[in-house]
């Protein structure tokens, strides 16, 4: 008993610093921000975590002329058209508006902000490779059949949207090569039925923070797509303890849970090979 209490002493210590989980009968310490070609075939390309004091920093596009920071501007509760003109402030871009009918190409932050987009369904709002979103302290519902999306290329680069300091955001879906990632203290609905978080065209994943919450449209969902739902680079597939579920929505468990859990089925597994 001691043994197993020094064991589990020393793999918490570890842990503070990385996340330890076994795959295949085989133990792993996993650094959120390593190497992500740990467990290439469930997870090739490794999420980052974030909190709620910092984003993640998204990947710039390889044109950095194209690149511009676009920040709202809005003074209205309620609005309506994502595209207006008037509700952006573009001193920091080059642009004058953003094109209805083309991908994102920009750095856009939403901050303070209520956004009801009744755009038609299945218009989508496209977010280009390497380009993000950023919501702050923004509530974003799409009243249709709509969400962000990535742009179908097949490169592999992700699009970004983050959901941060107490946003949350509604939408029927996420699809092509889109990363959302929501911090602790933010919320994500896709309430579309079937692969909502869609991965069809080019994989999209969300990557959950301690204390995120994601709600999907039945907790089946999270089990059909569970190798696209992260927390600390760990998918729902490979440990479904990482949420705790309130009817359709997942809590991401705190990070002092995630380290126990994490090593007591590490002692677990190490009991069991002794006994072999």
């Amino acid at each position: 008993m001691k043994r197993t209490l020094i064991t589990l002493l020393s793999i918490i210590s570890v842990a503070k610093s990385a996340v330890i989980i076994s795959t295949g009968g085989i133990i792993r310490k996993i650094d959120p921000t390593g190497n992500p070609t740990i467990n290439p075939v469930i997870n090739p390309i490794r999420p980052t975590s974030i909190s709620s004091e910092e984003v993640v920093e998204t990947s710039e596009s390889e044109d950095k002329k194209e690149d511009s920071i676009i920040t709202w501007d809005a003074e209205e509760e309620d609005i309506y058209d994502f595209y207006d003109a008037p509700n952006w402030d573009f001193s920091e871009s080059d642009l004058k508006e953003l094109d209805r009918d083309s991908a994102i190409t920009s750095i856009l932050t939403i901050t303070d902000a209520k956004i009801l987009e009744d755009s038609p369904s299945y218009s989508n709002i496209e977010i280009g490779n390497g380009f993000s979103v950023t919501l702050k302290s923004t509530d974003f519902t799409f009243q249709n059949n709509n969400g962000f999306t990535g742009v179908k290329d097949d490169d592999g680069v992700y699009s970004t949207l983050n959901i941060t300091e107490g946003s949350s955001m509604d939408a029927m879906f996420s699809a092509i090569g889109l990363r959302i990632n929501v911090d602790s203290t933010s919320s994500l609905t896709l309430r579309g039925a079937g692969d909502s978080i869609n991965s069809q065209t080019e994989r999209s994943i969300v990557n959950l923070s301690p204390n995120a919450r994601l709600t999907l449209n039945s907790v089946k969902e999270f089990s059909e797509q569970g190798n696209d739902i992260y927390l600390n680079g760990v998918s729902f597939s490979q440990n479904p303890s990482i949420l705790k579920f309130n009817g359709t929505t997942g809590t991401a468990i705190p990070e002092a849970h995630l380290i126990l859990l994490s090593a007591i089925s590490t002692i677990f597994l190490l009991s069991q090979r002794r006994r072999r």
